[in-house]
C-alpha cells in the first residue's frame, strides 16, 4: 500500500500518473488511459509503430496534442474499445483504466483491522484535535485535559488524530512506547490509507438521472477516502459542471466504481431516488470585458510577439496577421472551435496553459503569425492567479533550465512573478508545505536570478 507524500489538501487536484507507479514494475507500456479515454504517451514507441497509430487515430478522427510536454489524444467514448482493440494489433501497450483498478485489488485488501483499548497520550498543544471513528468513517472531537502544563487525552491505540489550526492539518498515529503511548507524525495520504484498514463495513448510493444515462455518487458518501481510491473515481467520472458536488459515471462504468470502493469495504447500492440533470446553458457568450484582464493579457501579450495585432470590441476581439483577419468571440462552454474565419473560445481554455497553446497555434496558423516557441512565450507570460498556476510556472523553468538556463529565469522573472515563487520556495525549505517538483532545480534558478 503506498504511504509516501502527497499534497496535504483533502481536495487537491491528482496527477493522473501519480498513482501509477507500481503498475509499471514490470515495465513501462507506450500509453496510459490517464482518464476515460484520453491516453497519454509515457514510453517510447518506434517511428513504425508511430505511424501505424497516427493512421488509425486519422481514421477516427482524432486529433493528438501536446500536454504539459506529453504527446496526448482524447476521443469519444463510443471509438474506445474499438481504438484499445486496434493498438493490440499494431504492438503498442497500454496501461487502461481496466488495469489500474486490478491493481488497486491488490494493494487494498478488504480486512478489518481491530483498534486497541483508549490509552492516555500526550499532545503537544491546545489545538483543535479530533480522532477518526471507523464506524461513521468520520471525526470526532477529543476532550483534551490540562495538567502540570501538559496537555493529554484518551485515544484508543493504533487510530489516526488529526490537528487542526491557522497552518493546516497534520496527522498522527497512536503507537505503544515502551510502556506509554505516543502520537507518531504521519502524512495525510498514509493516515488515510490506515484509516481505511480500521474503518467499518459501509454502504454508498448511487443515484441514476431522470433519462437513465448516468449513475450519481455523492462526494460526501466517500469521505476520507484514500487518495489512491478517489484519483481513480475521478480518472473514470464524467466531467459535467451541471452536477458539482457529485461523480458522475456512465451506466457502463460502475462495475469498475464497485470494484474500486469494495476495497475499502464500501458497498455500492442503487438509490431510491432520482436526479434531474438541469439542461446545460453552457456555451452562452461573454463579454471581453467580463473576462479577466490578467488572463487577456496574456493573449494580448503572446499575439504582438507572434506580430499580430488586436482590436478589441465590446463582443470580440479581431485579430489580423499576413493572411488576413479574424473574429474571436467567448463562450462559456468546454470546447474552443473553429468556424471559417471565426473562432469561439472557451473562457475555461484561458485558465489551462496547454488549450491555451492550441488556441494559439489555430490563431498563427490561420493568420499566418510569426512561428515562435509558444511553450516559452506561455509560460514568460502565464500570471500566477492561484497555485495551479504558479506550479506550471516553475515547472516550465524547471523543465527549461537544462536547456536554457537564461529562459527558465526569464520565465521567473518576467511579470513580478519572482518575489511570490521566491516566497513559496522558502516556505518549502522550512517544511512548511510539500511539493513534487524538483525545487533543488528551482533553488539553483532563483540563486541565478540573485547574482545577476
Amino acid at each position: 500500500m503506498y504511504t509516501h507524500a502527497v499534497k496535504n489538501s483533502a481536495n487537491a487536484a491528482f496527477d493522473p500518473l501519480e498513482f501509477c507507479d507500481l503498475c509499471f514494475q514490470r515495465g513501462t507500456p507506450n500509453l496510459c488511459e490517464t482518464y476515460k479515454a484520453s491516453f497519454t504517451k509515457i514510453n517510447s514507441i518506434h517511428f513504425s509503430q508511430q505511424a501505424k497509430l497516427d493512421r488509425l487515430l486519422n481514421n477516427l478522427q482524432v486529433m493528438p496534442r501536446i500536454v504539459n510536454r506529453r504527446w496526448n489524444c482524447v476521443m469519444d467514448t463510443s471509438v474506445r474499445k474499438e481504438f484499445l482493440d486496434s493498438l493490440w494489433g499494431i504492438g503498442i501497450s497500454v496501461h487502461t483504466l481496466d488495469d489500474h483498478v486490478k491493481v488497486l485489488t491488490r494493494l487494498y485488501k478488504p480486512e478489518i483491522r481491530k483498534l486497541g483499548n483508549p490509552n492516555s497520550v500526550e499532545l503537544p498543544n491546545m489545538d483543535s484535535w479530533e480522532e477518526f471513528d471507523p464506524k461513521t468513517r468520520s471525526w470526532n472531537q477529543v476532550k483534551v485535559s490540562t495538567k502540570n502544563e501538559k496537555f493529554t487525552a484518551k485515544v484508543s491505540l493504533g487510530n489516526i488524530v488529526k490537528c487542526s489550526n491557522m497552518e493546516g492539518t497534520n496527522y498522527y498515529r497512536t503507537n505503544k512506547n515502551g510502556d506509554s503511548v505516543a502520537l507518531v507524525p504521519m502524512e495525510r495520504r498514509a493516515a488515510h490509507n490506515i484509516m481505511c484498514t480500521i474503518a467499518e463495513p459501509t454502504t454508498a448510493h448511487w443515484k441514476p438521472d431522470t433519462l437513465g444515462q448516468y449513475a450519481l455518487i455523492d462526494l460526501k458518501e466517500l469521505d476520507n477516502i484514500p487518495d489512491e481510491i478517489l484519483s481513480f473515481l475521478q480518472r473514470l467520472e464524467k466531467k459535467d459542471k451541471r452536477t458539482a458536488g457529485s461523480l458522475v459515471f456512465e451506466n457502463d462504468d460502475l462495475d469498475l466504481v464497485r470494484i474500486a470502493l469494495n476495497c475499502i469495504k464500501i458497498n455500492l447500492a442503487k438509490s431510491s431516488e432520482t436526479v434531474n440533470i438541469m439542461p446545460d446553458k453552457s456555451g452562452m457568450s461573454v463579454p471581453v470585458g467580463n473576462i479577466a484582464s490578467e488572463r487577456m493579457r496574456v493573449l494580448y501579450d503572446v499575439i504582438k510577439e507572434m506580430g499580430g495585432m488586436i482590436d478589441a470590441k465590446d463582443d470580440c476581439l479581431v485579430i489580423s496577421g499576413k493572411r488576413g483577419s479574424t473574429a474571436v468571440t467567448f463562450a462559456d462552454n468546454d470546447k474552443s472551435v473553429q468556424d471559417g474565419r471565426a473562432i469561439q473560445i472557451s473562457v475555461s481554455a484561458l485558465e489551462d496553459p496547454s488549450r491555451f497553446s492550441e488556441i494559439l497555434f489555430m490563431i498563427k496558423k490561420r493568420l499566418g503569425l510569426l512561428d515562435v516557441s509558444l511553450d516559452s512565450l506561455l509560460a514568460q507570460h502565464w500570471p500566477m492567479m492561484n497555485d495551479s498556476d504558479l506550479q506550471y510556472v516553475v515547472q516550465s523553468a524547471i523543465s527549461w533550465y537544462g536547456s536554457n538556463p537564461v529562459l527558465a529565469g526569464k520565465i521567473l522573472s518576467e511579470n513580478n512573478k519572482l518575489v511570490k515563487i521566491r516566497e513559496w520556495h522558502a516556505k518549502i525549505k522550512e517544511g512548511k508545505i510539500r511539493s513534487n517538483l524538483d525545487t533543488i532545480t528551482l533553488g539553483k534558478i532563483i540563486k541565478r536570478l540573485e547574482q545577476r
